[in-house]
């Protein structure tokens, strides 16, 4: 069986992006696959076709990227016991596997969460590759709980604003950075406090906090130890440990690296009861000129939620 994917040939910008008929692999046992209903745009994403991550793990030419998916499981390997055909299922698919900008992408089953009814297709699209690193961080690393106090960097990104939403929900107070703009939104998802980044130091308007959340790097990972209590913690989602600065603070500061068991089916119900909201600030179309239009819009606007393709 084949199927029309959109491929890279090598690294680059986002003209690199072009149709070809690809053969889909055989489905080892726990795999499911997917007719693809829609995608979206992450950060990594771009890094991938860019070749930021080439000397981790180096694709295979020509390459099909993309990560979050939503569609409908239209076959699944031997082993298959959370899922039947027909069911609607997003998740993330394998970086070096196959992509989700296509009309078919293979899933393992247990990177995928069943979509429920009355979550639009273009949420579910969008949701993986915010929701999971946001509770990972938060909740797996973070051990964040009820009554803590915690600071999450890039509010107004995609996994910031799912973070604060998760935070809120747990029962902690949320602090938030993010343009002005986006103030009243943040505070509508559940930040009590969001901190203008443009007019506003965090570290001079903050203190004594159990968390922080870096989604930004550089300046605001190095600032955010100064805000924590003793034994509070640093989780990063872009910066490696500064063992020197945790020394200095007595913090844990981590880096977001390593399995964990899937949160996706606990946001997915969290949604589904209209506790966490996503929001999807554009979509396209999932060919291969929606796909370079999407990442290009995402590189050069100031994205609230996400990017979204669709089919």
């Amino acid at each position: 069986m084949q199927t029309n994917a959109i491929v890279i040939d090598n690294y680059g910008d986002s003209s690199k992006f072009r149709d070809q008929m690809i053969d889909i692999p055989e489905l080892k046992p726990k795999q499911l696959l997917i007719k693809v209903a829609g995608s979206s745009v992450a950060p990594f994403d771009i890094a991938v076709r860019e070749g930021v991550f080439k000397n981790d793990f180096a694709l295979d030419m020509p390459a099909i990227t993309g990560t979050d998916v939503v569609g409908k499981v239209i076959d699944m390997g031997s082993e298959v016991e959370k899922f039947n055909i027909g069911d609607t299922v997003c998740g993330m698919v394998g970086v070096k596997g196959f992509g989700a900008y296509s009309d078919y992408a293979i899933l393992g089953q247990s990177k995928a969460a069943k979509v429920a009814d009355n979550i639009p297709v273009e949420v579910a699209a969008a949701l993986p590759m915010t929701s999971i690193p946001a509770y990972n961080a938060l909740f797996d690393l973070g051990q964040l709980k009820a009554g803590q106090k915690v600071l999450i960097h890039g509010g107004a990104g995609g996994v910031g604003s799912m973070a604060i939403q998760l935070a809120k929900n747990s029962g902690a107070t949320v602090y938030t950075t993010a343009s002005d703009r986006n103030t009243k939104a943040l505070k509508q998802l559940g930040a009590s406090r969001v901190i203008d980044y443009h007019t506003e130091k965090f570290e001079e308007e903050l203190s004594d906090l159990d968390l922080v959340i870096d989604t930004v790097g550089h300046y605001t990972y190095k600032n955010s130890f100064e805000v924590l209590k003793k034994n509070g913690r640093l989780v990063s989602l872009v910066e490696e440990p500064d063992d020197r600065l945790a020394a200095k603070y007595q913090v844990n500061a981590m880096y977001l690296s390593g399995k964990f068991d899937n949160p996706l089916s606990k946001v997915v119900k969290l949604v589904a009861d209209g506790k966490v909201k996503l929001n999807v600030q554009q979509t396209y179309p999932l060919t291969a000129a929606g796909v370079k239009d999407a990442q290009d819009y995402y590189e050069d606007n100031h994205v609230f939620g996400k990017v979204v393709l669709l089919k």
